[in-house]
């Protein structure tokens, strides 16, 4: 026979374990289920192009056209501010394109600070995001308000990052990540749309306009 008491006690523990068993049920949406693994392929020795690399760690790698050297300490003109900052470069016919990127503060994205090209005025950025860094899953998307200053000008921006594939196999290259990159005006009008492809060892490996 059960006492008043002892089935209380059953109750509670059913119940707590359906609770379990419920929050289990929730854990492959969570961010906090995806494996470190998970997450590290989606971090900065994956666009640096280096198996392993943190931000921080020195980096001197060429792939192709494209060259990433730092860090380098480097102060921000429109902030004032002195970044730590990885340059990369890519020669073109039309010569060679010049860009710094540092880590967002919030850690979520590594960002664009300065934009150099053959032909047009320098660029400095202001809270840019404009690759995943760390808890990215399929369908994860985010936005971030964003500033490009040039000519004397400050023009805001919104831009997006929607990761398609966490992890997959690119061309015989397991981890590798594919991401959506949308840039729109302060007035919502789409700018920029490209996809990118990103390899372990190798680092970006497609990067293709979507606006065509």
């Amino acid at each position: 026979m059960t006492t008043p008491h002892l089935t209380r006690r059953l109750f509670v523990a059913i119940a707590a374990g359906g609770a379990i068993s419920a929050v289990a049920g929730c854990i492959p949406v969570l961010p906090m289920t995806l494996s470190p693994d998970a997450s590290d392929k989606i971090g900065f020795g994956l666009w640096a192009g280096v198996r392993g690399a943190k931000f921080g760690d020195p980096v001197d790698r060429t792939v192709g056209i494209r060259r990433i050297r730092g860090p380098r300490v480097w102060t921000h003109p429109i902030t004032g501010r002195r970044l730590k900052v990885y340059v990369r470069t890519k020669r073109e016919r039309s010569g060679t394109k010049t860009s710094y990127y540092t880590m967002r503060a919030d850690g979520t994205a590594l960002a664009r600070v300065y934009d150099r090209r053959p032909g047009r005025s320098d660029r400095y950025f202001t809270d840019d995001a404009f690759m995943p860094m760390g808890p990215w899953w399929n369908g994860k998307t985010k936005s971030y308000r964003m500033a490009q200053h040039f000519d004397g000008k400050t023009r805001p921006y919104t831009v997006s990052i929607r990761v398609t594939r966490a992890s997959f196999t690119h061309k015989g290259i397991p981890g590798s990540m594919e991401y959506v990159w949308t840039e729109r005006t302060s007035k919502g009008r789409k700018t920029k749309a490209l996809r990118y492809v990103y390899s372990p060892g190798r680092g970006l490996v497609v990067a293709e306009n979507l606006m065509k």
